[in-house]
C-alpha cells in the first residue's frame, strides 16, 4: 500500500536473485574448465555438422 507504482517488479527480481545459486555454488575451478572445454568442443562440432547442410548463396 505504501509502495510506489512498479515496486512489485523489484520484489520479484530480488526474489529470483536470491533463488539463483552463486557461481561458486555451481562450479569449482576444475569443473568450470571442463565445462568450457566441452562447450567449445560441442560448439565446433555443431558448426562443422551444420556447415555440411547449409549453403550460402549470393543475392543477385
Amino acid at each position: 500500500m505504501g509502495q510506489k507504482k512498479g515496486g512489485g517488479h523489484m520484489a520479484i527480481i530480488e526474489n529470483w536473485y536470491h533463488q539463483i545459486p552463486a557461481f561458486t555454488d555451481v562450479f569449482t575451478e576444475e569443473s568450470f574448465y571442463m565445462f568450457v572445454v566441452c562447450f567449445v568442443t560441442a560448439t565446433i562440432a555443431v558448426v562443422f555438422i551444420l556447415s555440411r547442410f547449409i549453403t550460402l548463396k549470393p543475392v543477385d
